[in-house]
C-alpha cells in the first residue's frame, strides 16, 4: 500500500498518536501506549515511558462545561442545513397504545376554610401546656441553691465596676440581689429540714 503526500511531507506511521499537547505516542499491539525515550539538554538519556492501555493523562483531559457542549450542538455540523422542527407534543404517552388514555388523578377534597392565625397558635399552646407542666419536675433544692449563688457571685463582680460601664441587663440584674438572697436563705432552711 502506498501513501500519497503533499510535497515535502513524510508520511505519517499508523502507529503514531499525537495528544492535543504535543505528546507523541507509540500504539503497541496490545493497546497500551509507550511515549518514546528522548536526549535531555544535558546529554542524558529519559527512558521510554510505557502507558497503560484506556489511560488518559491529566494534562490530556479537556473539560467541556454545559456551556461549551451547548454551543457545539448549537454549531451542528458543517454544510448540513438547519435542523427541521420537531413537531409539537400531542400529550401522547410513548409506548401507550394511541386509544387509551392515561388515568386521571381523583379530585382532592375540599379543604375546610382555614382559621386565623391567633386561635391557631392559642389552641396549640393550650395544648402544650399540660405536657410542660407534666414534664417540669421541681428543681432539686441543692442544684437551686448552688445556681443562685453563682448568681449571687456575678452580682458582687458586676457591683465593683463602674456604674458607668453597666449595661440595662446588668443594672436589672444587680437589682434582683435582695430576691435572690432570701431564695438562697429559703432554700438553705429548707436543706437543713430535709437533712433533719
Amino acid at each position: 500500500r502506498k501513501l500519497f503526500t503533499m510535497a515535502g511531507q513524510i508520511p505519517r506511521p499508523t502507529n503514531v498518536e499525537t495528544t492535543n499537547t504535543g505528546t507523541t505516542y507509540h500504539i503497541q499491539e496490545d493497546g497500551s501506549k509507550v511515549i518514546a525515550g528522548s536526549r535531555r539538554p544535558d546529554g542524558t538519556y529519559r527512558k521510554p515511558v510505557r502507558v497503560r492501555a484506556g489511560y488518559t493523562p491529566l494534562e490530556e483531559n479537556l473539560y467541556k462545561g454545559p456551556e461549551v457542549q451547548q454551543r457545539a450542538q448549537a454549531r451542528g455540523i458543517p454544510g448540513l442545513g438547519p435542523e427541521p422542527p420537531r413537531p409539537a407534543r400531542s400529550g401522547h404517552i410513548p409506548g401507550m397504545a394511541p386509544d387509551s388514555e392515561p388515568k386521571t388523578k381523583p379530585k382532592a377534597k375540599p379543604k375546610e376554610p382555614k382559621e386565623p392565625k391567633a386561635q391557631a397558635k392559642a389552641e396549640v399552646k393550650a395544648k402544650a401546656a399540660p405536657k410542660a407542666e407534666a414534664k417540669a419536675e421541681p428543681a432539686k433544692p441543692e442544684n437551686r441553691l448552688r445556681n443562685l449563688r453563682k448568681k449571687l457571685a456575678e452580682i458582687d463582680a458586676l457591683e465593683e465596676r463602674a456604674a458607668s460601664d453597666l449595661s440595662e441587663e446588668q443594672k436589672q440584674k444587680i437589682s434582683r440581689k435582695d430576691e435572690l438572697q432570701k431564695e438562697v436563705e429559703d432554700l438553705e432552711k429548707e436543706i437543713a429540714q430535709l437533712q433533719i
